[in-house]
């Protein structure tokens, strides 16, 4: 997947999960552990979507005007503070305390949305036309030991390597809904680094293959 892409692609994820709690504010206290796992969750894909944006940013700095890139990372702290603040209250009060989390969710909300639309109109263009530029518009695939790229779906990895289907059992991969879909997507999907999926679905297809080497030896 191309950097931009992902980038791209990230936008449309949390804008699914913004849309999520915006609706949950509005059904009251009763979806207050909704909330609770859906802003943990957030949290955690927003700082996953930071890093890959300003390691991007930061690999085409040399070309972009001089302070647009300072000006995008100061932006970018305001709503990664307010979710751990809100967290924080997550963990410490019930459900009763919904208003104490609604004004910064809110806020979030109108922020994120807001920064995001800023970037796909000003900062992705550029980017862009940057990599284009530098023929680098594609990204380094993560290849796991065993041949496992991050690009490869979920139902490629299950047919080469059957026995990491109970992983994605495990794990909540929706296989019949999420089977189409990449490795990196999914872990993302997820709230797990693909870096953490990649280590499980090693630590199973080493696991087969020394399982089977070992029956193969006693025949």
């Amino acid at each position: 997947m191309k950097a931009i892409d992902r980038l791209k692609r990230d936008h449309q994820l949390l804008r699914s999960k913004l849309d999520v709690v915006e609706v949950a504010l509005q059904m009251g206290p009763e979806a207050w552990f909704v909330l609770r796992e859906v802003c943990f969750t957030l949290s955690r894909q927003l700082q996953d979507h930071i890093r890959r944006e300003e390691a991007l940013v930061a690999d085409c700095l040399d070309a972009l005007e001089e302070g647009s890139f300072p000006q995008l990372a100061v932006e970018h702290r305001d709503e990664p503070q307010l979710l751990r603040t809100v967290n924080r209250l997550f963990v410490d009060q019930h459900a009763h305390a919904l208003e104490l989390v609604r004004s910064p969710l809110t806020l979030i909300i109108t922020g994120l949305r807001r920064h995001m639309d800023e970037e796909e109109t000003e900062l992705f263009p550029t980017i862009e036309q940057i990599l284009v530029g530098r023929e680098l518009a594609g990204t380094n695939e993560r290849i796991s030991p065993s041949g496992v790229r991050e690009s490869m779906t979920v139902n490629r990895v299950i047919s080469q390597y059957p026995t990491t289907k109970l992983l994605f059992h495990q794990l909540f991969i929706n296989i019949a809904f999420e089977g189409y879909d990449c490795l990196d997507e999914v872990a993302w999907r997820h709230g797990m680094e693909c870096s953490e999926l990649f280590a499980r679905l090693e630590a199973v297809i080493t696991s087969g293959v020394r399982s089977r080497r070992e029956r193969e030896a006693l025949i």
